[in-house]
């Protein structure tokens, strides 16, 4: 009896790649355009609540918003990308990303999520240099940009 050493191979790297680690991303709208932000980097997607302005804080700063007993300030990332000074008035698919951080509480404001993806880390790009942009990510015709959070909070 012949042993199809091939065979067993193949079956072992399609075992292999079952098991391969994934990272998460969401596909976020942000002044109508799309932006991938790793699940990692998100604590908890919340429903915008009450935003109370900040006397003379900075641009980006939309005002702080109390979830759930916790403080977090409310970030336009828009005008960090430099993609807008306003935001789109909240509807039903508004969301708040609140963001992991030692030290810091902070959200941003995104106007919608809108998918879910999982990609294979090998796949996950190597770091682009970018202030902001980590690299891209390609779904079907969609070259989508993955968002830096951590400079959100320098």
């Amino acid at each position: 009896m012949a042993v199809d050493i091939q065979a067993i191979q193949d079956a072992k790297d399609a075992l292999n790649e079952e098991k391969a680690p994934h990272a998460e991303f969401m596909r976020v709208a942000m002044h109508g355009e799309a932006f991938l932000v790793s699940v990692d980097a998100v604590l908890s997607v919340v429903r915008p609540s009450v935003i109370t302005p900040v006397p003379m804080a900075p641009d980006h700063l939309i005002g702080v918003a109390n979830v759930r007993g916790q403080v977090f300030c409310i970030v336009n990332p828009g005008k960090l990308l430099k993609l807008g000074d306003e935001i789109k008035e909240k509807t039903k698919d508004t969301r708040f990303l609140l963001l992991r951080h030692d030290r810091v509480h902070m959200g941003i404001w995104v106007d919608a999520i809108t998918e879910l993806h999982s990609v294979p880390k090998t796949e996950v790009p190597a770091d682009s240099g970018d202030k902001f942009i980590r690299g891209h990510l390609t779904f079907g015709a969609d070259k989508l940009p993955i968002l830096r959070v951590n400079v959100l909070f320098d």
